[in-house]
């Protein structure tokens, strides 16, 4: 699987939908959740709990 960069194609379609459904990401929560996804681990419902610990999604 190819690195994810917050420039890549998919990061932005990602985002642009979310924007359609009025939710948006905060710039640091973005990086985490990349550094996540490239990191290889798999993602698993334990794994977003912790992330999203004390975190807003808007």
């Amino acid at each position: 699987m190819k690195t994810l960069q917050m420039n890549s194609p998919e990061v932005k379609r990602i985002n642009k939908n979310m924007a359609m459904e009025n939710l948006y990401l905060s710039e640091d929560l973005q990086k985490r959740a990349l550094a996540i996804v490239n990191s290889g681990k798999p993602i698993t419902i334990a794994l977003i709990k912790k992330e999203l610990k004390n975190v807003k999604v808007q």
